[in-house]
């Protein structure tokens, strides 16, 4: 069996290091106050808190409504939303009953 080598991690399309600082941010969200914030109990509203505090913080730094910032799972369903946007926005401004037609690449997930 090979040596013990130091490990290059290569997939940072997939992943990437969670900063520390970011990780200072979210520790008493994944120490303390770790509850589903989409629940009516105390831990999920101290979730809740955080969350919307963390979308009042994003929306100032774009200059936007706390409402318009989303977050999600990661890029596949960030992707997912753009496109989905879009195809709603063209069906909405279409006169034309068919949906328009949508091309990604082959290496983008289902």
């Amino acid at each position: 069996m090979a040596e013990n080598k130091e490990k290059i991690y290569l997939d940072y399309a997939a992943t990437t290091p969670l900063d520390p600082e970011v990780f200072e941010a979210m520790k008493p969200y994944l120490m303390e106050d770790f509850g589903n914030a989409s629940s009516a109990h105390w831990f999920g509203q101290k979730a809740r808190q955080g969350l919307d505090k963390a979308r009042g913080e994003v929306a100032e730094f774009l200059g936007c409504k706390p409402e318009e910032v989303i977050f999600n799972s990661g890029a596949t369903e960030s992707n997912n939303l753009a496109i989905k946007g879009i195809i709603y926005k063209i069906s909405n401004n279409q006169k034309t009953i068919s949906k328009p037609h949508i091309i990604t690449s082959k290496i983008e997930h289902h």
